[in-house]
């Protein structure tokens, strides 16, 4: 997919999760397995994709082995779904790849069952990681440890119908803009328009792209550290609430039914219908290309305007390359993983398709050969990336979401729908999500 970098892609990893701790006590097992490379004088390696990435990657591949001919590689690929699950089935079997494509959201855990291969050894050898910041590699590092090389840079941003914009008159917000900016021109939105159009999609109950950011803002975590409970207080959640039920109120944001109607279909989100000009939903320009014809443009997610805010945004890695622990050609893999990270034709032939390119090498290399809107999200990418390396008040990234994850998070989105929908009053429904999440949590 094109630009799988978002948080989004964790919402979809969440059966990963589920899967990846059903098989714990299998996994926790599976360190002295033979795997793969030991038994197949190829190297094998995974990934999951589009069609596109597919043949990127085969094609980089190609070239590794002109001038590697004595490592011969085994491809295999498939889309997202199911991965995880035969990934699992092939670990438990002992039959695990020697090089893999991970995912962010779940290293921590594969890493900690033992199924992944610690590379640090390898760094400033045979594994190059000029440019690399050490915001993005912690992406890749659990317990200290460096278990995968991030492919990209992974942030939470809006997707602007800019066009649309234009033609009300209205100019683009300045990327250092708070949540009052957001209100003021999501307000403005809908009167220019003359009703018919509103400012931003209702982000009340969007998680990964939206509230995690404000808590984040307020020193708060989505999760706490060691996952079993809640990182973020109801009185952080009642404001987050009242912003938002405020938005729908001055129609700065759609009504409930627009909301419900999106939920986990992006075909109906609001700025593809033409309903809103902001979305907090990074995927409407993502798999492959954008699905609306407006002209698209990216900002920061807005910043907290009271004394004392934190920077909320932060970098995470795109996908990640990874060896696994029983392969006997962990030397080789990490070949690759440096190669895909360094090498001039490796970074073109990918392109976006692992997400923003993780230095700034590799993004002007390919910056000539962007359309204009795919410069328009590097380019913001790149300032999130540099905002948040300077930043001194950031909190730490995220915690590996932890089972039930995504169960909460859209306990949220369900929460915000019935306040929006005039079902619950905000007291009371924070009071249900705060329980049924301790419910979930401590299942």
């Amino acid at each position: 997919m094109g630009h799988e970098i978002s948080r989004r892609t964790i919402f979809r990893a969440a059966s990963g999760i589920t899967v990846a701790t059903a098989l714990g006590t299998t996994l926790s097992a599976c360190g002295g397995g033979t795997g793969a490379g030991s038994s197949n004088s190829k190297l094998t390696m995974t990934w999951w994709g589009s069609d596109q990435r597919h043949a990127a990657y085969k094609k980089a591949l190609a070239t590794f082995q002109k001038d590697n001919s004595k490592i011969k590689i085994q491809e295999t690929y498939q889309g997202y779904d199911g991965y995880f699950d035969k990934f699992n089935t092939n670990v438990a079997g002992g039959s695990a790849p020697d090089l893999m494509q991970m995912d962010t959201a779940l290293v921590a855990q594969y890493a900690r069952k033992g199924v992944l291969a610690p590379i640090d050894e390898y760094v400033g050898k045979s594994l190059d990681l000029t440019g690399f910041s050490k915001t993005l590699l912690a992406n890749g590092t659990v317990d200290g440890k460096l278990y995968g090389v991030p492919s990209g840079i992974g942030v939470n941003q809006l997707t602007v119908n800019r066009s649309g914009l234009e033609k009300l008159g209205l100019k683009l917000p300045d990327r250092e803009w708070t949540w009052n900016d957001l209100k003021a021109i999501a307000q403005d939105v809908y009167k220019k328009s003359g009703g018919k159009t509103y400012g931003v999609d209702d982000g009340g109950g969007s998680t990964l792209q939206c509230f995690e950011i404000f808590a984040r803002e307020k020193g708060e975590q989505f999760f706490s550290n060691d996952g079993k409970k809640l990182g973020f207080t109801p009185d952080t959640l009642q404001e987050w609430w009242e912003f938002w039920a405020e938005m729908r109120k001055t129609n700065a944001s759609p009504p409930a039914a627009i909301t419900s109607a999106a939920h986990n279909d992006l075909t109906k989100n609001a700025v593809v219908i033409g309903k809103a000009l902001f979305t907090f939903d990074s995927g409407v320009y993502g798999a492959g290309g954008s699905i609306t014809d407006a002209q698209l443009d990216f900002l920061p997610t807005p910043q907290g305007f009271w004394s004392g805010a934190r920077e909320g945004n932060f970098v995470n890695g795109g996908v990640l390359l990874s060896a696994t622990k029983t392969s006997k050609r962990i030397a080789d893999s990490v070949k690759i993983i440096s190669f895909f990270a360094q090498n001039d034709s490796a970074i073109k032939d990918m392109q976006l398709l692992r997400g923003i390119p993780p230095t700034d090498k590799a993004r002007k290399l390919i910056a000539g050969d962007l359309t204009e809107t795919d410069k328009l999200n590097m380019a913001n990418a790149d300032y999130i990336s540099q905002r948040v390396g300077k930043a001194t008040n950031v909190l730490p990234n995220p915690v590996p979401p932890p089972q039930g994850a995504d169960q909460i998070w859209d306990l949220l989105f369900q929460s915000n729908l019935a306040v929006a929908f005039g079902k619950a009053t905000i007291k009371s429904q924070s009071g249900k999500f705060f329980d049924q999440a301790a419910g979930i949590l401590s299942a």
